[in-house]
């Protein structure tokens, strides 16, 4: 998947509005989806200025009812039997979002391009699908490199604060996952290589340091949804 700093850069090559990629150069969820959005339109726009060759009419047209297929959910993470039992929700829930994203793009697909809105409203929806789909897949991932298991709920209870609390702690939180992030960013680059005496402790290390940003993230993510409900 493109970043969306290079999504900015082929709507600009393509002809795209300079205005419109200044106004939506920050990579928000929102952003990111109008300019993958735009970018649809333009190509749409380019297949259409140049249509492919008409066929000649004497040649037989034969139509096919449409055969609509579930979606294949593809092995991203392995087997299951490849995950202890802790990780088995983990795993059901990135097979469900991977089903969901499917559902989302067939739906996009349809959109008529005068339904501008509305293929907006699917664009977020996946930005925020694939959001949940990457964390997901991240503590898989990490349990496939290193036997280890990242936590998967927040064990903090944050029902007793009021609006202004939650969103002072939000704040020192996000504060926190910066350090962490940078932390865990030194810790790899310092990480000898595995037949070093030390790289098992140090391994160990940057683990933990790995497990208290996820703890963070956590925090966060339940803090942010009791602000909005």
């Amino acid at each position: 998947m493109r970043t969306h700093s290079e999504n900015l850069e082929l709507y600009l090559s393509s002809g795209g509005d300079p205005k419109l990629a200044k106004l939506h150069k920050i990579g928000s969820i929102q952003n990111r989806s109008r300019i993958i959005y735009l970018l649809s339109k333009l190509e749409k726009n380019t297949k259409t200025a140049f249509p492919a060759e008409i066929e000649s009419p004497e040649r037989e047209i034969i139509k096919e009812d449409p055969v609509f297929l579930k979606p294949e959910v593809p092995k991203l993470a392995g087997l299951i039997t490849q995950y202890p039992a802790e990780l088995h929700p983990v795993y059901h829930e990135l097979e469900y979002l991977w089903s969901k994203f499917c559902e989302l793009k067939l739906e996009l697909n349809a959109t008529s391009p005068e339904h501008e809105k509305k293929a907006f409203g699917i664009q977020i929806k996946i930005f925020q699908l694939f959001e949940k789909f990457d964390k997901n897949k991240k503590i898989l991932d990490h349990y496939s490199d290193y036997k280890h298991i990242l936590p998967i709920e927040s064990k903090r209870n944050f029902d007793k604060m009021t609006q202004l609390q939650l969103d002072l702690e939000r704040r020192n939180i996000a504060t926190l996952i910066c350090r962490r992030q940078q932390t865990i960013k030194k810790m790899e680059e310092l990480l000898p290589e595995e037949t070093d005496p030390v790289f098992n402790k140090k391994l160990s290390s940057l683990n933990h340091k790995k497990e208290q940003l996820q703890e963070l993230i956590l925090d966060q993510e339940k803090i942010i949804q009791l602000l909005h409900s």
